[in-house]
C-alpha cells in the first residue's frame, strides 16, 4: 500500500464538497492507496501539459468532472495537491497546472528541509 498525504490546498478543495462528491474522490483515492504506481486509466492519467509528473485522479473512472491532481514524492508516497471541477471550463488545465506545480515545488522543497519528517 502506497502512503497517501494531502496539502492542505487539496484539504481545503476536499472540505468544501459536498458528501456525495467527497464520496467519489474518496473511493478513488482508496484505489491509489491500494494499487501506488500501478493504478492506471480509467481511475487516473497523466496532467498533459505540466512541467511538472503531476497525474490526476478520475472519480467514477471519468464520469466525474471533479479531477484531483497528485503527483509521486521521492519516497513514492502518493501526495493529493489541489483539485476541481472542470465541467464547463475549457481553461481549466491551463489554470489549474501552473497552482499544482508551484504547490508541488513547495512541497518537495519542505520535504528537502526536512518539515514532512512526521509523515514517515
Amino acid at each position: 500500500m502506497v502512503e497517501i498525504i494531502f496539502t492542505d490546498e487539496f484539504g481545503e478543495w476536499f472540505d468544501s464538497l459536498s458528501e456525495d462528491e467527497q464520496g467519489d474522490i474518496f473511493d478513488v483515492v482508496r484505489k491509489l492507496e491500494l494499487k501506488g504506481v500501478a493504478l492506471g486509466f480509467p481511475h487516473c492519467s497523466v496532467v498533459q501539459g505540466a512541467s511538472e509528473p503531476l497525474r490526476e485522479l478520475r472519480p467514477r473512472q471519468g464520469r466525474s468532472p471533479l479531477r484531483p491532481i497528485y503527483a509521486f514524492d521521492p519516497r513514492r508516497d502518493a501526495v493529493l495537491i489541489i483539485g476541481g471541477n472542470k465541467a464547463g471550463d475549457p481553461r481549466f488545465y491551463r489554470r489549474l497546472v501552473p497552482v499544482a506545480e508551484r504547490i508541488w515545488r513547495q512541497y518537495l522543497a519542505e520535504q528537502v528541509a526536512g518539515l514532512h519528517e512526521d509523515e514517515e
